[in-house]
């Protein structure tokens, strides 16, 4: 398994490899070299001793930027990361990082110039010039720490400590159980495939992507086969597309049992075979279509700031309502982790907390 930052690899035969850049040619390109041993401190004490055994560069070698780091980190990670992550992560370098921190020399970076990088994109960071939110921005900085990470294996360099900005939480939008009836009575009125796909998700938690991806033969009698996802990525040629790929995580990987309630309409949707969801013009419907086709069913009921993703923290909330263990809701929902259900996915309403005060008795 990759060592993140380091350069420093666990290979095929079993060894471990680690490179190093070993100097920079008359043309300006780094040239790495690469030492091997039976185990990952082994490895790193030796590129940690060829770093240290290389002269310095001589008068006149080209300084390395933030720009040529953001190009090798990228260029390392690229093989290692599922593609929509590689994407974001190129995306957050194009738009945010190149453009303001690309042209400083490595060794001109100061903590000073990495807290207003951060405090210029918390002011005007949006492509309209408006702000953007802390966790945004924390999404930038970890991107940059992580290449300064890399920085210190690949080059030898020592770079500041990027510090991520203090965070309010803030939780989610959930249905109310009102709203919730609401939208299922809604659904179930005049039902047709998109009503029957915003129904499965909010009964069974499917992310948009998931849900999307989901084809007939992924649907048995009972249950439903959770082993891709769909979204819509930027190519090399510039241009975008829809691509159907591995989930989220390997814990997304699932099988999801269906309410029995929900069996009459699984039958009443079913094909032999093709994707559940599509569209006259195509046989699936991409991600954007569906919330853009749930945004119109929301304003109908008049439900405000909700999205498609409040379904699946409905879901989680009306489990733990109805008793569920955190173990068998994790496993639902698709996490690694039972805390990341508890702490992102699980909302107790005022009525539960009364519920719960009302079995306290005076002693």
């Amino acid at each position: 398994m990759p060592r993140r930052g380091e350069c420093i690899y666990k290979r095929k035969d079993g060894r471990w490899e680690a490179r190093y850049v070993k100097g920079v040619g008359p043309d300006g390109r780094k040239r790495y070299g690469s030492v091997y041993a039976d185990s990952y401190r082994k490895v790193k004490a030796k590129q940690r001793n060829c770093l240290l055994a290389q002269p310095p560069p001589p008068r006149g070698t080209p300084a390395i930027t933030v720009a040529d780091l953001m190009d090798d980190w990228l260029g390392s990670v690229r093989g290692r990361v599922k593609l929509s992550t590689y994407r974001k992560y190129e995306g957050v370098v194009q738009r945010h990082i190149l453009p303001r921190l690309g042209w400083a020399p490595l060794s001109l970076v100061t903590r000073a110039m990495l807290e207003e990088f951060a405090a210029e994109r918390l002011a005007h960071g949006r492509t309209d010039g408006g702000p953007l939110s802390p966790r945004t921005v924390n999404d930038l900085l970890i991107v940059l720490g992580q290449a300064f990470e890399f920085a210190g294996g690949a080059y030898g360099l020592i770079l500041p400590r990027v510090e991520l900005l203090r965070e309010e939480k803030h939780e989610a939008a959930v249905l109310t159980r009102e709203q919730q009836a609401h939208l299922t009575g809604y659904l179930l009125q005049d039902m047709d495939l998109f009503r029957f796909g915003v129904l499965l998700a909010l009964y069974t938690g499917l992310r948009v992507g998931e849900l999307c991806a989901l084809t007939w033969a992924d649907v048995t009698p009972t249950a439903l086969r959770v082993n891709k996802t769909m979204q819509r990525l930027r190519g090399d040629d510039g241009h975008t597309g829809v691509m159907v790929s591995e989930p989220k995580s390997a814990s997304s990987r699932r099988e999801v049992p269906l309410p029995a309630f929900l069996l009459p309409y699984v039958e009443q949707f079913r094909r032999p075979e093709g994707y559940v969801l599509y569209t006259r013009s195509s046989p699936w419907a991409e991600p954007r279509v569906v919330q853009q086709r749930f945004a119109r069913m929301a304003a109908d009921c008049g439900l405000e700031g909700v999205t498609f993703h409040t379904l699946r923290h409905s879901f989680a909330t009306r489990c733990v309502e109805a008793g569920f263990d955190a173990k068998t809701l994790s496993e639902i929902l698709g996490h690694a982790d039972v805390k990341t259900t508890l702490n992102r996915y699980v909302h107790s309403s005022f009525e539960q907390k009364q519920s719960c005060m009302a079995r306290l008795a005076l002693l």
